[in-house]
């Protein structure tokens, strides 16, 4: 049985995947007073990323490859705060990297828990543009062949639509983003897709945790993750009272361009705690977002998302 979803829509506005990308009780002890002064007067000017996370930054970055260092064997308050502090600062190197590039497309790879219920996982391609705003979505795992294209500012703020299957002999549909029926198996709306709205919503949480110190650990290590070099962070939260949401999250970082390959989210459990942490895992995964064969710039016109493409099953 599926322990019920807390939803996060008051974070994001909207998935992914998760999206996003996108968690025990007891307080860690600060080493001595005048270092949680300075750890406070470190972080008094972080602010809460902010939620329009497709802003048009013009801004780009050169590619961090620093390699990070093995945290995972010290929990200390210093400990976890240094981690987490590095993986903000890379999560808004990888929105200036991205930022940067005009297109990108991917294998996007997501499982999210809707109205209480762990749906199986959903596979697309992916295709986005920076400005103005488009994507293009097409599954090849789930309901095959459903595509969907939205464009920022076109079609009075409506996505173009129709499912896969049988279904696709349908004429395609107009609909609002946040609708029930485009809502129907997925946590946050298409206007949310794509690697900036995981990495906002993760930014806008962590600078939050960094205000608050609701974190039990956070543990970076290096690990690569499907042939490319990433930082692993696995951060684990205090209590559902300090962090109602999470209760872990782990997260894949590029190295090169700090950007998010992999997330994935944990709620706390709100029935019989499971044992073993691979059995409670499993029953409290609430989102996971994986992105695939990641390439930048690959000089996407109009034609890329226009129904009307001749690659494309649109009636």
């Amino acid at each position: 049985m599926r322990l019920k979803s807390i939803s996060i829509a008051g974070l994001t506005g909207a998935a992914f995947f998760a999206l996003w990308g996108l968690f025990p009780v007891r307080a860690p002890a600060d080493p001595s007073k005048d270092q949680a002064s300075r750890d406070t007067q470190q972080n008094d000017g972080v602010q809460l990323a902010e939620k329009a996370v497709r802003t048009l930054g013009k801004s780009s970055t050169a590619p961090d490859k620093t390699k990070p260092l093995d945290s995972s064997k010290d929990k200390t308050p210093t400990a976890w705060r240094k981690a987490m502090q590095q993986k903000v600062a890379m999560l808004k190197r990888g929105r200036e990297f991205v930022n940067s590039k005009d297109d990108y497309t991917a294998h996007l790879f997501k499982q999210e828990v809707v109205r209480g219920e762990l749906l199986d996982q959903q596979a697309m391609l992916i295709k986005c543009r920076r400005e103005p705003f488009s994507i293009y979505l097409r599954w090849t795992e789930g309901d095959v062949g459903r595509e969907v294209i939205y464009i920022e500012g076109a079609n009075q703020g409506k996505m173009i639509a129709h499912d896969g299957g049988w279904k696709a002999r349908i004429p395609a549909f107009k609909l609002s983003p946040d609708c029930a029926l485009a809502m129907r198996d997925a946590r946050y709306p298409v206007t949310s897709a794509g690697l900036l709205c995981l990495m906002g919503i993760m930014l806008d949480v962590h600078e939050n945790d960094l205000k608050i110190s609701n974190v039990e650990s956070c543990q970076m290590v290096a690990e690569p993750f499907e042939g490319r070099h990433c930082s692993k962070f696995t951060t684990t939260y205090q209590s559902s009272k300090t962090s109602p949401t999470y209760r872990k999250s782990v997260t894949f970082i590029d190295q090169d361009w700090n950007v998010t390959l992999h997330s994935e989210h944990y709620e706390w459990p709100t029935d019989k705690v499971p044992s073993g942490d691979r059995e409670l895992d499993a029953a409290t995964l609430i989102e996971k977002y994986t992105f695939r064969d990641l390439k930048f710039d690959q000089h996407l016109t109009d034609a890329d998302f226009d129904r009307s493409n001749k690659d494309y099953n649109f009636r």
